[in-house]
């Protein structure tokens, strides 16, 4: 897996690009690239073990695992659902969608009392149209495809219908259960729906932590979805990302918070993923690879190099943790620590790997 892509959507006035100004703002200042509207900024995964480890072997590279967060740009002749409909092809690029809810002030861009809920409602909404729209095309087609006689989409329609029917009820397609052969069926459209959620409150410098009103509104929503929220104040925390590392500390303690809302943010969407870290090790490089949660050994292997996986033999590995604490794999192996694993092991999370394979 390349960087993992978050794209950020939200209602017009919601505060996306400057959530999206705030992750990707350095002491520096900011780091992104344009592409067709777009803004797309790279960001590199804080992980305290990466960096224990790149400590420990002094490598060459040093390479932590990246998350790609894009500022999606709407067309501005249309409003927010046709606008999810005109950017079908590019939004389903996504591994997630980071929806960007106002959650402070008393009203919102078009001047109407403020809703996060209604808001958020709304925007799911749109997701699920412009899914429903892509949908009713399809079985239209398949249709007068077996009206000619052929009858081979049958498999894909039934699934399509199912699909069709949640969406009128007012489901999500990520809520709709579908076997592994269903979904294949349908994994060419890349439903909208069917992607993964996370939901930003963009709050105000009043309520940094996230405990107002608006904020508790939203997040009740969100629970009832079944959606993770996270706070996010963008201008206190475009503030924090600007000052160098050795001061963020204090001023994050100044107003009650414990971490930058971009940690917790990259956190939360590898959560929601279902994603873990495992890392290579050496003089050459120390490196962290990014993993669904509960693929084996020779999909990991494969992450590293194609070759390593189609010549694999068996996997040299050990928690970090435990590699940390005795400084060296020498060390592991005379503790009886480092293990050797088939091709059945499942990667654990943090998991230092070495692959032997066939040349």
């Amino acid at each position: 897996m390349s960087a993992l892509s978050l794209y950020l959507i939200g209602p017009r006035g919601a505060g996306k690009t400057s959530v999206f100004d705030a992750l990707v703002q350095t002491p520096e200042g900011p780091h992104f690239a344009t592409k067709g509207g777009h803004r797309i900024g790279i960001v590199k995964v804080p992980d305290a073990r990466l960096a224990t480890l790149r400590d420990l072997f002094h490598p060459k590279k040093y390479i932590p695992a990246e998350v790609a967060f894009t500022d999606v740009a709407f067309p501005a002749h249309a409003g927010e659902s046709n606008g999810f409909a005109a950017l079908n092809a590019f939004l389903g690029e996504a591994d997630a969608f980071a929806a960007v809810i106002q959650a402070y002030g008393d009203s919102d861009a078009e001047g109407k009392p403020l809703d996060p809920p209604g808001h958020l409602e709304s925007l799911l909404l749109d997701l699920a149209m412009a899914d429903l729209e892509k949908i009713e095309r399809r079985i239209d087609k398949i249709r007068q495809e077996v009206q000619r006689g052929l009858k081979q989409g049958l498999p894909e329609l039934a699934v399509l219908e199912r699909c069709k029917e949640a969406i009128e009820a007012g489901k999500a397609l990520r809520d709709v259960e579908l076997s592994e052969e269903d979904r294949k069926r349908i994994s060419s459209f890349c439903f909208l729906s069917q992607k993964p959620v996370l939901v930003i409150a963009n709050t105000g410098d009043d309520d940094p932590t996230g405990g107002g009103a608006a904020c508790t509104a939203l997040r009740e929503a969100c629970e009832k979805a079944g959606l993770r929220m996270l706070s996010f104040c963008a201008p206190l925390e475009a503030e924090i990302a600007a000052l160098p590392p050795e001061d963020q500390a204090g001023f994050l303690a100044d107003y009650g918070l414990a971490e930058p809302a971009r940690d917790r943010l990259i956190r939360a969407a590898y959560g929601t993923l279902d994603l873990i870290s495992f890392f290579t090790v050496g003089e050459d490089e120390v490196r962290a690879w990014t993993l669904r949660k509960g693929s084996d050994a020779v999909t990991a292997a494969g992450k590293i190099h194609t070759d390593l996986a189609r010549g694999f033999i068996r996997a040299e590995t050990v928690p970090a943790e435990v590699l940390i604490e005795k400084k060296t794999h020498a060390a592991c192996r005379e503790a009886g620590l480092l293990r050797l694993e088939g091709k059945g092991y499942i990667v654990q999370d943090g998991d230092v790997i070495e692959i032997r394979a066939n040349a």
